[in-house]
C-alpha cells in the first residue's frame, strides 16, 4: 500500500514537472509525430495516465514476484521485475526470531522480522503478516542443523540427566525375549519429553551398566533387517505417536562401539507443544532431571506459559 502511495506521489511530481516544461511539451509533442494521431490535450492526458499506469503495474509485479525461500541453513530473498536479484541470509546458528510492527503496521498487518544468527542480526523489512513468517521460521526445517555427530564416548561416560537417557533397546524385551510394544512407547515418550524441554539424546543399544549391547535383537524383529529398516520403523512409530510435523526435529545417528552398533536419537527443542498419542488419548511429557514426567492438566497451563511465553502469553 505504501508503494502505491509512492506511485501516486510520483504521478503528482511527474505532472508538476510536465507543467513546468511550458512550450517544451509542445515541441516534444510535434517531435514524436503525435500531432497527426492525437490532439495535443489528449496526448498530454494519455501520457500522464500511461506513465502512472506503468508505475502501478511495475509496483504490482515487484510485489507479486517477490518471495522468501526457507532452506535448512538459509533464507533466500528473491525480487526484481526486469532483473532477478537474490540475497541469501545464513541462519545456521539461528537462536531467536522476533517481529516488530508500528501502529500502521498493526492496522494493515505488516512489519519486519529480526533473526538472530549467532552474533549477527538479520532484518527482513516490509513483511506481510510477519507473525506467519516467524512461525514458519521457528517450526520449519531452517532451525535444524544436524551437522556434528554426538560424542558417543563422552555420552557413555556420563550419567543420565535432563538431556540424556539410555535404553537397552527400542522394542526387544531382554527379560521376556520377545517384542514389547511398551518399551517402544517408553522410548517415544522420552523423545516427546526432549522435544517439550531443552532437547536431548536417547541412546539405544546400551545396558544399564553403560555397556554396548547393540541393536541386533531389535533389527531381527523388523521386516527390513538393517540400519535403514530400523530408522524406517522408528519414523513410522514416531509419526503415529507424535506426528510427522515434528520428524524434522529428530536425527538418528548410528555408531560402532566395541563391535556393536548403537543408535543415538537426537531431539531438538520444539517451537510448539508436542503431545504423545496412544489409545485415542493425548499425553504431555517433559523432562525433570533424568526422569520423563507426564504433566497433569492442572500443571500443563503453567508449564506452557513458562516454556513458550510468546505463544501462550
Amino acid at each position: 500500500m505504501w508503494k502505491f502511495a509512492a506511485v501516486e506521489a510520483g504521478g503528482l511530481i511527474l505532472y508538476l514537472v510536465a507543467s513546468a516544461l511550458g512550450d517544451a511539451k509542445y515541441f516534444l509533442y510535434t517531435k514524436f509525430f503525435l500531432a497527426s494521431a492525437l490532439p495535443y490535450m489528449t496526448a498530454r492526458i494519455v501520457f500522464l495516465f500511461g506513465a502512472q499506469f506503468a508505475m502501478i503495474v511495475y509496483v504490482f509485479l515487484s510485489w507479486y514476484w517477490e518471495e522468501y525461500k526457507i532452506r535448512p541453513t538459509s533464507i533466500v530473498h528473491l525480487r526484481g521485475v526486469f532483473k532477478k536479484r537474490q540475497t541469501v541470509f545464513p541462519i545456521s546458528k539461528l537462536s531467536a526470531v522476533e517481529t516488530k510492527e508500528n501502529i500502521i503496521g498493526k492496522i494493515f498487518h505488516y512489519g519486519s522480522v529480526e533473526i538472530k544468527n549467532g552474533s549477527e542480526i538479520l532484518k527482513l523489512k516490509h513483511i506481510s503478516r510477519p507473525e506467519r513468517i516467524k512461525q514458519a521460521i521457528e517450526e520449519g526445517p531452517l532451525t535444524l542443523s544436524f551437522s556434528t555427530p554426538p560424542d558417543i564416548g563422552k555420552m557413555l561416560n556420563a550419567e543420565e540427566n535432563e538431556q540424556l537417557e539410555f535404553k537397552s533397546s527400542l522394542r526387544h524385551d531382554y527379560k521376556a525375549g520377545n517384542v514389547n510394544r511398551e518399551l517402544e512407547k517408553a522410548a517415544l515418550k522420552t523423545v516427546a519429553a526432549f522435544l517439550n524441554s531443552k532437547g536431548g539424546y536417547l541412546v539405544l543399544g546400551v545396558s544399564d551398566r553403560r555397556e554396548p549391547i547393540g541393536l541386533k535383537n531389535d533389527i531381527k524383529t523388523l521386516q527390513k533387517k538393517d540400519r535403514d529398516g530400523f530408522e524406517n520403523h522408528f519414523t513410522q512409530a514416531f509419526n503415529s505417536a507424535i506426528g510427522p510435523g515434528y520428524r524434522n526435529l529428530i536425527k538418528l545417528w548410528f555408531h560402532e562401539v566395541g563391535g556393536h552398533e548403537i543408535c543415538v536419537i537426537e531431539a531438538r527443542p520444539s517451537a510448539r507443544p508436542v503431545y504423545f498419542k496412544t489409545d485415542s488419548t493425548e499425553y504431555f511429557y517433559m523432562r525433570t532431571g533424568n526422569i520423563t514426567t507426564a504433566l497433569k492438566l492442572s500443571e500443563l497451563e503453567s508449564y506452557l506459559r513458562s516454556r513458550w511465553p510468546k505463544r501462550f502469553s
